[in-house]
């Protein structure tokens, strides 16, 4: 991703979180010949070689938001060919390099040097049914700027959702632990060398207690009654909550998605006849149909 969409979002997003609300007058940034919208969902509709669907873009997640806007306006997802098809579980898009693939040629590949800060908010948005998300690199703090996804998913049970609400907690722990660990490192690497276990040993004790500290003011992450009923009765995909940038639904054109996802596929979860994006193109508010 090009720096100017990682260093102006950020400031939008502190906008957010510190007062742009409903109530003020749309606001407006010009980056890149392309117009921002603060605080206002977006939308964007794919038509394609199996139809048509619409994917509404959250407020709250503007740095994917408008990365999304930029590419379609650009016409970067004409053309492209759907990837990562699994059945009961997501299909994939977001690689420009699919559009001259040759039949049975791997596409997808994660190799960009482009990315996205993430802003993974499970409290808000998880990967329920016709959940968008975007792929990550190999860090979970950043996105890829291209690849995205759309969870079709399964039902889930009470049972895995009570264990990805663990999961979800020991990462977020782990994610404070490593930060108040990173200052010791080049200290922790000096005794590990001469094999000096009780320094190491005492100094771990004392992160955790300080960890725990940290934690013990926040709160932990549980599935809101919505969610959990949502996964239960509808479905979607809960394993990747807490990992990946969910940034907005599917509000049109649901029954093309599960029919892209019901494909036949190679072995590397390429559709066997190609799905291609025709064109995708921002909506105007005035054509959205509420």
């Amino acid at each position: 991703m090009k720096r100017y969409l990682i260093g102006i979002p950020v400031v939008l997003a502190l906008l957010f979180a510190t007062g742009c609300k409903n109530t003020a007058k749309t606001e407006v940034q010009e980056i890149d010949a392309d117009t921002i919208i603060l605080d206002a969902d977006q939308y964007v509709r794919f038509e394609t070689t199996m139809g048509n669907f619409t994917i509404k873009l959250y407020r709250e997640t503007p740095l994917h938001r408008h990365s999304m806007v930029r590419q379609a306006r650009k016409g970067i997802y004409d053309g492209q060919l759907f990837f990562g098809v699994q059945k009961g579980y997501k299909i994939q898009c977001g690689d420009p390099t699919s559009k001259n693939a040759q039949p049975g040629q791997p596409v997808g590949i994660n190799d960009e040097n482009d990315t996205i800060a993430s802003e993974i908010n499970p409290w808000k948005f998880t990967h329920k049914r016709g959940a968008v998300g975007q792929a990550s690199q190999r860090q979970f703090n950043f996105s890829t700027s291209r690849q995205f996804y759309i969870i079709t998913g399964k039902k889930s049970n009470a049972k895995t959702l009570t264990a990805q609400e663990k999961a979800v907690n020991k990462r977020y722990r782990k994610e404070v632990k490593d930060s108040l660990t990173r200052p010791y490192s080049r200290q922790i690497l000096e005794w590990q060398k001469y094999k000096e276990t009780k320094k190491i040993s005492k100094l771990n004790d004392q992160l955790d207690k300080e960890t725990d500290a940290i934690m013990a003011g926040r709160p932990k992450f549980t599935y809101s009654q919505a969610q959990s009923d949502e996964y239960l009765t509808v479905g979607g995909a809960p394993s990747l909550d807490g990992l990946y940038t969910v940034f907005g639904e599917v509000t049109e054109g649901m029954d093309v998605i599960e029919a892209i996802s019901s494909v036949h596929v190679d072995v590397n979860y390429r559709p066997a006849k190609d799905v291609k994006i025709i064109r995708a193109y921002v909506l105007e508010s005035d054509s959205i149909q509420n």
